[in-house]
């Protein structure tokens, strides 16, 4: 199986975990569509009026992962856009499973392009998080603060 077709399949996974999980899911497989002028994520998702946009990468074991310029500003401009939230999904083969980057955690190299520690990855939400980001529930704190007097 090549590299791409790892990638692609991956990439339905993970469109198919987040629809069984309530979202509805749209991959947009745009590489090597000729689509250099139009902001593609991987998949977007949708849960409760809030917009989550994935670029999706596989990896053997955790490692650093380094993404083009290019590819990072078409995907931050899709989530300005959007008025979503930006994540590189990372599928780690070894058994750990997915973790979700914020691009918040996404480190600008000295080369101008953009990076991905394998802290980050350590550090990422996983499939439950992202879930409960989407929950029209909120926490009793969170009430409580919107409905007592200060």
């Amino acid at each position: 199986m090549s590299r791409r077709t790892r990638g692609f399949s991956r990439e339905r996974e993970l469109a198919r975990l987040l629809y069984k999980r309530g979202f509805a899911v749209i991959r947009a497989p745009a590489s090597g569509a000729k689509a250099k002028r139009v902001s593609y994520p991987d998949i977007v998702a949708i849960k409760n009026s809030v917009v989550l946009v994935f670029e999706v990468k596989t990896r053997e074991k955790p490692c650093s992962i380094y993404i083009d310029k290019r590819q990072y500003m078409k995907l931050l401009d899709f989530v300005e856009r959007s008025g979503g939230y930006g994540f590189i999904a990372v599928k780690i083969m070894d058994g750990r499973g997915w973790r979700f980057i914020p691009l918040e955690m996404v480190e600008e190299t000295r080369g101008g392009n953009y990076k991905v520690s394998v802290e980050a990855i350590e550090k990422g939400y996983r499939l439950d998080d992202i879930v409960r980001l989407c929950s029209k529930t909120r926490c009793i704190l969170d009430w409580a603060k919107t409905q007592l007097p200060p």
